[in-house]
């Protein structure tokens, strides 16, 4: 399977959320490649992913096999607005709570 969205790893989720800062707004997506738990490199876990996400606006979609200790997640601006399941959203109400929302993040979730 070919996809134009270029193939990015995340050390740990502050590098995640800087490079959110950074792109979140102009970027078409990403495939992020998540390291499983018995690989020796470190790598964001796809919870990680989940929530910097929900913070942004972004959303991780289909998963694809890459190779035998890691996979890539897709990873995208999120398309439809308040589209959220109810796992997601008690996740967006912790993350408001503590402060790692931002505007973005409760614009794609139609929140107030």
């Amino acid at each position: 399977m070919s996809s134009p969205l270029p193939i990015q790893a995340f050390k740990d989720r502050d590098e995640l959320r800087r490079w959110l800062e950074r792109n979140a707004s102009t970027s078409a997506g990403q495939r992020v490649r998540l390291y499983k738990k018995g690989s020796q490199t470190p790598s964001i876990s796809f919870h990680d992913l989940l929530e910097e996400g929900l913070c942004f606006g972004w959303s991780e979609s289909k998963r694809q096999a890459y190779d035998e200790s890691s996979y890539l997640q897709f990873f995208t601006p999120r398309k439809t607005k308040g589209t959220t399941s109810t796992r997601n959203r008690e996740l967006a109400e912790r993350l408001i709570r503590e402060g790692k929302m931002t505007e973005s993040g409760s614009k794609a979730l139609d929140w107030k």
